[in-house]
């Protein structure tokens, strides 16, 4: 949260929304990996699709947070069900590409039927992202606190506007830049997707498996 106290943006709740989300949405994720891979697969169109359902989503979740942020944070029961779900979820799919390295059928999401429907998947996906929960009723106190937004007034309909923005502009500028390096340089992720998402997915399970720990340790400590 750091960073954000020295953001110029308290005046503008649009691009304080935009740039929180933005930030969040740019690093590589599995979400960010899929949404390239449907540009490549079936072009501009399904991939805006399918960010769109993660928006969509993202909606929802952002509306609900604003409203039971604190209430959220104090169930130290279900943030506990969340990060170990969360945890077990991603190894889960680590494992099974981590078995399927090597073999002579690379996973494609034409292999998914939902592919058929870029957006569903988008909703789909995005519902089981779990961690956005915690994620962004954390984003929400401290906004509260610092009077940065103010509870029920119109500056959250706004921030909203501009987290939904950052979201598809920050997606989308991912699988773009994926595409001009893939596609322009004669490179071909297909053959490395096993190995990229076991890797993604072990990743963000060790990141979730420690901050599990962390947060333990601290709850002891205290």
């Amino acid at each position: 949260m750091n960073i954000l106290t020295h953001l110029p943006f308290k005046k503008s709740s649009f691009a304080l929304g935009f740039f929180i989300s933005l930030l969040g949405t740019l690093p590589l994720g599995y979400l960010n990996v899929i949404s390239l891979q449907i540009l490549l697969e079936k072009g501009n169109w399904a991939a805006a699709s399918f960010i769109f359902g993660i928006v969509a989503v993202e909606f929802f979740v952002l509306k609900i947070a604003a409203f039971g942020a604190k209430w959220l944070v104090e169930q130290k029961k279900l943030l506990l069900f969340i990060d170990i779900f969360t945890i077990v979820f991603f190894s889960g799919i680590a494992f099974y590409f981590f078995f399927n390295i090597g073999n002579e059928k690379n996973f494609s999401l034409s292999q998914l039927q939902l592919i058929q429907f870029p957006f569903v998947l988008g909703l789909v996906l995005n519902s089981l992202n779990f961690m956005q929960w915690p994620y962004w009723s954390g984003i929400y106190l401290y906004l509260f606190r610092t009077e940065k937004i103010k509870p029920k007034t119109n500056q959250n309909n706004i921030f909203i506007t501009g987290a939904l923005l950052g979201t598809f502009a920050g997606m989308m500028l991912f699988a773009q830049t994926g595409n001009y390096f893939l596609i322009d340089k004669k490179a071909a992720i297909g053959n490395y997707l096993n190995i990229i998402f076991t890797l993604i997915f072990s990743g963000l399970a060790l990141i979730q498996l420690i901050n599990l720990f962390w947060k333990r340790r601290n709850v002891t400590l205290i």
